[in-house]
């Protein structure tokens, strides 16, 4: 360190060049303590940096909500000892699974194969014996479009010379395709995922159908139509359930960012599109939640809930508690903590769902685990890890929407049901990437609430659509949902 004094340099050896030497080192020991303290920030500062990283890099389906299909790193599940140097295939003792023959008046098309005519080592004729052998192949019907041309006849009044038309039944119109192709077009684009333009491509190759994209959509327009009245039952018939759950996800619209969101109780599953992620579509998709039971996560739009009707989803919990687990120092020790009181409250809730009893002892059991984790909650939030303390606290703030699947059989624990029911327009969505117009929204909307739906209540989809399309287009009301 360079010294620089204003006043003449003693002569040496003199008491005021010692306190000149005694100044000197003491500003240097005050400059190196900043310089070391200046350091100690910046290596904290780092260390937090780097631990972020981490962190992030560390993230996976396990202690985030990303789906496994993003996990870089993808444990390899042990294979069990006895199932260890199996070959595949059947096993020895294993009972085979053959194809019965259907009746033969289910048969569409006999043919006979009759024997030689002499036989092939003494060249005498063949005896016909009355046994058959009976041998079925299935095969796919040659596919090809049919064409039924309506005639309109004409006819004039003998006194007025008034001209009439003949009509075409209402079902049809001036439509150039059936109901069969309406809904077919409606499964293609929605339940199996093609683009419109494959399943243009689909309709060419294996039924040589003229038809472009443009009827696509119009076709798709028609049917969203048809089921604007089944869309609206099915979103009634989840209000007036007890117990409903709700989850979004991202789903763009217009080339602009949007959100799908989806309401599902046991039996039905309402799908909305709408631009915004925020509390007032919440609360106009949950409308009234008296004497009802929502089920979520912890995303601040459905703060509004009381938490006597809020459900928090646990699966979301044990990813929060996984990730804390994972951090270093004292985070890592509350992770490890919850996740075992994690472990025990499940345990204990499947067991009581199993045997139904609620006697003293039952109750007993229940308060301690809730008060264990409360406890452990409590000692996270008061760490001095910011995020670990961060996220307890949130979770404290809960309150009882934390316990209600332990009080009542009827309320599930997870939000599984609603990521389950969502989960075939997330992949919709990375494959066609969106809609391009509000009447696009309306149909994917429409379309997937009912082919959900028809999958809860495991029912064939094909019937109930084309007996819809039918009402809408003789202009009869649409059919009721059971």
């Amino acid at each position: 360190m360079d010294l620089d004094f204003e006043k003449p340099a003693p002569k040496p050896g003199t008491l005021e060049e010692c306190h000149l030497v005694i100044e000197a080192l003491w500003e240097f020991c005050r400059a190196l303590k900043r310089e070391v303290a200046e350091l100690k920030q910046e290596v904290t500062l780092l260390r937090r940096e780097n631990a972020e990283l981490k962190e992030k890099l560390n993230l996976n389906s396990n202690n985030s909500s990303k789906p496994p299909s993003q996990d870089l790193k993808k444990k390899k599940k042990k294979k069990r000892n006895d199932k260890i140097g199996r070959k595949p295939g059947g096993q020895p003792g294993h009972v085979g699974v053959s194809r019965k023959l259907v009746p033969p008046e289910q048969v569409d098309k006999v043919v006979t194969c009759p024997p030689p005519d002499k036989c092939s080592d003494c060249d005498a004729p063949l005896l016909p014996l009355n046994e058959v052998v009976r041998h079925q192949v299935y095969e796919v019907p040659l596919p090809r479009y049919e064409i039924t041309e309506y005639q309109l006849l004409q006819g004039y009044c003998s006194c007025c010379q008034k001209t009439y038309s003949g009509q075409t039944p209402a079902e049809i119109g001036k439509r150039g395709f059936g109901i069969r192709t309406h809904a077919s077009i409606a499964l293609l684009t929605s339940k199996f995922k093609l683009s419109k333009r494959q399943a243009l491509t689909l309709l060419k190759d294996f039924f040589q159908m003229p038809i472009c994209v443009g009827s696509i959509s119009n076709i798709e327009h028609r049917v969203s139509q048809s089921l604007e009245s089944l869309h609206e039952q099915i979103k009634n018939r989840i209000d007036g359930s007890r117990v409903a759950h709700i989850d979004e996800t991202g789903f763009k619209q217009n080339n602009r960012s949007g959100w799908a969101w989806v309401m599902a109780n046991e039996y039905f599953s309402f799908f909305k599109l709408e631009y915004s992620r925020g509390k007032k579509i919440a609360k106009q998709l949950i409308g009234n939640f008296i004497n009802r039971i929502i089920i979520s996560d912890r995303y601040p739009a459905y703060d509004f809930l009381p938490t006597t009707c809020h459900q928090i989803c646990w699966a979301h919990l044990k990813r929060d508690f996984q990730k804390i687990s994972e951090r270093s120092g004292i985070a890592g020790v509350v992770g490890r903590r919850l996740l075992h009181q994690y472990g025990k409250i499940f345990a204990f809730w499947k067991s009581s769902l199993q045997n139904y009893n609620d006697d003293k002892r039952t109750q007993k059991k229940r308060r301690r685990l809730k008060n264990g984790l409360i406890k452990n909650l409590q000692f996270g939030s008061e760490c001095t890890h910011p995020k670990t303390a961060r996220t307890c606290r949130n979770i404290l703030e809960t309150g009882e929407g934390l316990w209600l699947f332990l009080e009542d059989p009827d309320v599930p624990a997870t939000n599984n049901l609603a990521e389950r029911q969502i989960r075939p327009l997330v992949i919709a969505k990375k494959i066609s990437f969106g809609v391009k117009s509000e009447r696009g929204a309306r149909f994917i909307e429409r379309i997937y609430s009912l082919v959900l739906t028809s999958q809860q209540q495991k029912k064939d989809i094909l019937p109930w659509l084309q007996n819809s399309i039918i009402q809408y287009f003789t202009g009869n009301s649409a059919p009721i949902l059971v």
